[in-house]
């Protein structure tokens, strides 16, 4: 009724331009999040537009704001955005009764099955707290999505080495209460990407993919963090890479896409990725999938991606590649390292506020 159109990608979110003056709005349950020009009258127009039509409405403004379980707060001369949950860290102290830290979020084993350790007596207990975990996984916790990913395979099976496993996160969490935050921080709004595959990582044989997208940053800046195990068993690494590509594929080209209808328009995304064979694989139109029709698909996809220049391939080494963090578990310098390019932060790394 006030002039707002639903975007096309997204049906949540909804538009208003009028002029030079644009509104943009996306809504989770009964929260909304307005970006809109910064015109004071503007902005009341907008509050305005809600307090006719609900009988109670709360309004935060400003450059410190709570949105969906998280604490954002805009750091406009550093040009960044900060993101902390401090709440959902005191849940999980709560909820694990954890005392001490970790540097790191899992261990080596991780992925791997230990048959002879007792199952769980309360299997509901565990999957309880793993999803506990996963809330901020999904958030500004994306380094510990392998650990929890892997621990929600676990379903109605879990033993005491998976419940270990899962306290090895918290205490992660412990351990940087005080200072995890995820930092946003542009360079540019054109967009890029990363994605890599952890070879038959999981017991049954499957691989795990992980991917970034984001903006170009000096630090960090990514919207879309991916982390999963496959789900078809890949009969090769470049295969495995090949399925990697694309599902982060899939969010390069929604963002584009809503980019693009936000007033943003994109050029050639660049994807960096450390497998020549997959790169070669791409470039030369063949590969050992054939008669794999489920590969074979993924395939051409990309192709046709790479062909109409809307992604480009380009190599760089396992160590400096951000996506490598999110497909297997990680300790020491290269966890942290990663991390930083990850989220902007680590461990050893402090920023002026933390000084």
């Amino acid at each position: 009724k006030n002039q707002y159109k639903t975007s096309a990608k997204d049906k949540c979110v909804f538009i208003k331009r009028i002029e030079d003056k644009v509104a943009f709005c996306a809504t989770t349950v009964d929260d909304c999040f307005f970006v809109t020009t910064n015109d004071p009258e503007w902005i009341k127009e907008q509050i305005k537009m809600l307090q006719d039509a609900y009988e109670a409405v709360d309004v935060e403004q400003g450059d410190e704001l709570g949105l969906i379980g998280m604490q954002v707060k805009m750091d406009r001369v550093k040009k960044r955005v900060i993101l902390t949950q401090l709440k959902f860290v005191q849940s999980v102290l709560d909820a694990f009764g954890v005392s001490k830290g970790a540097h790191s979020p899992a261990l080596n084993n991780m992925m791997s099955d230990d048959e002879e350790s007792p199952l769980l007596k309360n299997q509901r207990e565990f999957m309880s707290l793993n999803s506990l975990l996963m809330y901020g996984a999904m958030r500004t916790y994306p380094e510990i999505r392998p650990a929890v990913i892997r621990l929600s395979t676990k379903y109605n099976r879990a033993n005491e080495l998976d419940s270990s496993k899962a306290m090895r996160v918290a205490e992660y969490i412990f351990g940087c209460k005080d200072k995890h935050k995820l930092i946003l921080a542009p360079k540019s709004l054109n967009m890029m990407s990363a994605s890599d595959a952890s070879y038959a990582e999981h017991a049954d044989g499957k691989s795990h993919s992980g991917g970034v997208t984001g903006f170009e940053s000096d630090t960090s800046c990514h919207f879309a963090y991916i982390s999963g195990k496959q789900p078809v068993v890949a009969k090769s690494v470049g295969e495995a890479e090949l399925i990697a590509e694309n599902k982060v594929g899939d969010h390069i080209v929604w963002g584009c896409e809503m980019l693009e209808e936000l007033g943003y328009p994109q050029g050639c995304v660049p994807m960096y990725v450390d497998s020549t064979c997959a790169m070669q694989m791409m470039k030369q139109g063949t590969g050992s999938f054939k008669r794999a029709k489920h590969i074979k698909v993924r395939f051409f996809w990309m192709k046709e991606l790479l062909d109409e220049g809307k992604i480009k391939l380009i190599y760089m080494p396992t160590d400096e590649l951000v996506a490598d963090i999110l497909t297997k578990p990680m300790s020491g310098g290269k966890f942290h390292y990663l991390l930083f390019k990850l989220i902007g932060w680590n461990h050893t790394v402090l920023d002026d506020d933390d000084n």
